[in-house]
């Protein structure tokens, strides 16, 4: 049988996880995410790599170190390049790699909780897909509000929007 189910890996950067500015615990995030991927191929999953592409001066700027994705896609697998925050928005084509899968669910997971993890949730949700964000598969770098606390706020507002928060395969 095939999976009619995609996870996006979003904005899995060398950025997020520097010291300097990216997530807080990235060694645990990252073997979470590294986890999902095992597990996402394993059971046939289409796995979907987002990357994002900043301006010259930021950390992010495209074909540099800290724009590189740390979990390396099998040539199978696409990536999608975005400069907003939702894929959809930049990639009709997306759309289309979707349906052309016959993809129904999708999960959510990677970084930032209040950008590109809220906005690419809402898009496919709008789009009528079943969507996935489960606790603990998304995070974001501490601001004026911690990390800790920014991501809550962002994973009970999805949720009450209709999102679910229980994994594909709880």
């Amino acid at each position: 049988m095939t999976s009619t189910h995609a996870v996006f890996f979003v904005d899995l950067q060398q950025n997020q996880i520097d010291p300097k500015w990216g997530i807080p615990q990235p060694d645990t995030f990252m073997a979470t995410m590294t986890t999902a991927l095992a597990d996402a191929r394993a059971h046939g999953d289409l796995v979907v790599h987002i990357q994002h592409d900043g301006p010259a001066d930021e950390p992010d700027a495209p074909f540099t170190f800290m724009w590189e994705l740390i979990l390396t896609p099998l040539p199978t697998e696409r990536v999608f390049r975005k400069t907003v925050f939702s894929a959809f928005t930049e990639n009709p084509d997306l759309l289309t790699h979707l349906h052309t899968h016959n993809i129904r669910d999708v999960t959510i997971i990677g970084v930032q909780s209040e950008y590109c993890i809220q906005a690419n949730a809402r898009a496919a949700h709008a789009l009528g897909f079943t969507v996935h964000v489960p606790a603990g598969m998304h995070s974001t770098i501490n601001g004026d509000i911690p990390a800790a606390e920014m991501t809550a706020t962002i994973h009970a507002q999805l949720v009450a929007e209709g999102i679910s928060e229980r994994p594909y395969r709880a």
